[in-house]
């Protein structure tokens, strides 16, 4: 057979494969022919550059005119079945200008429309018809615009900064008054006010807030007149609600406040239950107008902590409260004065402690509803170890005002002090979602993090606080950094930022620093260990028994004994804590106890029981339950 004939052979042989294969290219062939003589693709393409200039001329008529979310979903579901029908139609008449319809054309779209039919039933349910938990859990845009307002702190056009204080009291009453409205939910002051001074959108606002209305306004006075602009703006859109200009005598302030309270439920058509928007108003916090507007510039300047005008704003609310003993908010006021005095700032804490107590307390005897009083004596209470005292006014806090940022954060320091660590970051995490612009809201759950052991989330939180406008060298910023970089074992960076903040010529302090540059020395060398322990013991001599106590703050003597820790040098941590309580004087102020992820240690050892008695903690415990990781039964705590 010569080569001609083997070719042949070889065709034969591969002919009957191509003959399988065949039918189906001419099949496919045959289709995509008919596809472009029926020009299929030019009406789809038609049809879906129409369908798109359709649903976005729906959108912006929808804006608009408030149309629900439910329109422009059946809009969708109508035009995608629309573009299956153009493909049907175009199938059958792309090439020919019939009007009649085929049996098999007709079935079809027949099939199509029940198809989509059905689809829009089950997936695009009008309103009425979905269950009750999907509108609890996604209530609409409109009803979220009606039932939630956050009110801004009024722009001061006045030309004079230190007429501040007039837009913040006016935002203040409002909040106050419409909080009261039942139906109507209210961001507290903590949580608007930390805008102030920032240019953000209010939609962010509204989002960081969880609120569906904004309410901003401006304030311009001149002699005896003021002039009061508000908006209510629809935060989903940025469209204003409602717009009004007030213009009064200052001395119909209040009256004007009570105006535009009943003003703002009206626009927001808040169902009352029947109730008359007159009922909306609210007694004055004071007659005295003079004393009120003290109250205003004092609290301006305690928003802003440092000691120079936390000092002068006690001025202003000993003022206000000397021109009206019961002006209740002035004694809260004073409270938290001398509070952040003595806690943020660590500044003569027993005799601003003593002042802070004397001043909420009062606050409440005028006013047992003021939440924040409660924070201030929590706080005092559990430095003084009066811990189940402390649970008490805690709890009162937060039933009273649980949604205010600065409550839920006083919840959570209490919390961490009585060693319930996790509740305590859960608190702190509320806080930051109420009041999430708060510089000092934000500082406390980035140390919630620190003391937990995670560095990567306190120094994220602890950034985010410094740019909010914390400073960076106040408590409890410099521990943060001070415990990220002891961790991450850069013990010379750890010893500069905690010696830093110290005041070196106060002897107590003085010897905290020693305390420090001995212990982190010996973790950076080991072979010191020895010689640190020696010093260390320097430091804090022995003492005759019969001693008197003459410590009134014992923090940082027990600090420095939980410092040994470290140094796995349990039996001198346990002799120093106990001698700082030995010189423990009545009624002193000790702090919080060994609670960090770098004590465990300390709590584990069998004289931890002990200790805790000594400073109050049974009793609370055995009444709220044992700190974490520790279980109590029959009196006995043990600790993992």
């Amino acid at each position: 057979m010569d080569s001609h004939d083997d070719s042949a052979t070889l065709t034969a042989a591969a002919s009957p494969s191509d003959d399988e294969h065949s039918p189906r290219l001419i099949a496919v062939a045959g289709a995509w022919q008919q596809i472009k003589e029926h020009k299929v693709i030019q009406w789809g393409v038609a049809y879906f550059a129409a369908a798109l200039a359709l649903a976005h001329a729906e959108e912006l008529v929808a804006h608009a005119y408030h149309w629900p979310p439910i329109v422009g979903q059946i809009l969708i579901g109508l035009l995608a079945i629309g573009f299956l029908v153009a493909l049907v139609l175009a199938w059958y008449h792309g090439h020919r200008g019939l009007t009649s319809f085929s049996k098999a054309e007709m079935s079809i779209l027949a099939a199509l429309l029940i198809v989509g039919a059905g689809m829009l039933y089950v997936f695009v349910q009008p309103a009425e018809h979905a269950t009750a938990a999907t509108k609890a859990e996604a209530p609409s845009a409109s009803t979220a615009a009606r039932t939630s307002i956050a009110v801004m702190p009024f722009a001061n056009l006045t030309g004079d900064p230190t007429q501040d204080y007039l837009g913040d009291g006016m935002a203040e009453e409002l909040i106050n008054t419409l909080a009261k409205v039942q139906g109507l939910k209210v961001p507290a002051r903590t949580s608007t006010f930390a805008y102030k001074g920032r240019n953000t959108d209010i939609r962010q606002i509204a989002k960081d807030l969880g609120v569906g209305s904004i309410l901003e306004g401006s304030v311009r006075s001149a002699g005896k007149r003021i002039r009061i602009t508000a908006q209510l703006i629809n935060a989903q859109d940025g469209l204003h609600v409602w717009s009004e200009t007030y213009d009064e005598q200052f001395t119909d302030l209040f009256t004007l406040q009570d105006k535009l309270a009943k003003a703002i439920v009206q626009a927001l058509q808040v169902n009352l239950k029947g109730a008359s928007p007159v009922g909306v108003a609210q007694a004055p916090p004071t007659q005295d107008l003079e004393a009120y507007q003290l109250y205003l510039q004092g609290s301006s300047l305690a928003d802003r902590i440092n000691e120079q005008n936390l000092n002068r704003a006690i001025v202003y609310f000993q003022q206000a409260i000397a021109r009206d003993p019961k002006f209740a908010r002035a004694y809260v006021g004073l409270a938290h004065a001398h509070h952040r005095l003595a806690g943020a700032l660590v500044l003569r804490p027993s005799e601003n402690y003593a002042a802070a107590e004397r001043a909420a307390r009062q606050a409440l005897a005028l006013d047992p509803a003021i939440a924040s009083a409660h924070g201030v004596l929590t706080t005092i209470n559990d430095f003084r170890g009066n811990w189940v005292e402390g649970e008490v006014h805690s709890a009162a806090s937060l039933s009273l005002g649980g949604n205010d940022g600065d409550v839920r954060t006083y919840r959570a320091l209490h919390l961490a002090r009585v060693g319930k660590w996790r509740d305590s970051l859960a608190e702190a995490r509320k806080a930051v979602e109420l009041a999430p612009a708060n510089p000092w809201v934000v500082a406390q759950l980035a140390s919630r993090y620190s003391n937990s052991g995670r560095d990567a989330e306190a120094l994220k939180y602890a950034v985010l606080a410094v740019e909010l406008g914390y400073p960076r060298e106040t408590t409890p910023l410099p521990f943060i950094y001070a415990n990220a970089a002891l961790r991450a074992k850069r013990y010379a960076e750890a010893v500069d930022i905690e010696v830093r903040r110290l005041n070196l010529s106060d002897p107590e302090q003085a010897r905290t620093a020693q305390s420090f540059r001995l212990v982190y020395g010996a973790l950076a060398d080991p072979r010191q260990r020895a010689r640190a322990l020696v010093a260390l013991g320097h430091l804090y001599p022995a003492r005759a028994p019969r001693s008197p106590p003459d410590l009134t703050r014992i923090a940082p003597c027990l600090q420095n004994a939980y410092r040994y820790v470290y140094l796995n040098a349990l039996d001198e941590a346990y002799a120093l804590a106990n001698q700082c309580l030995d010189r423990m004087a009545p009624g002193a102020l000790h702090g919080i106890g060994p609670w960090a992820s770098s004590t465990r240690p300390f709590r584990r050892d069998v004289r931890f029981q002990a200790f805790a008695t000594r400073l109050g903690y049974m009793d609370y415990w055995q009444k709220y339950g044992p700190p974490d990781d520790c279980d109590l039964k029959n009196g006995k705590l043990t600790c993992r």
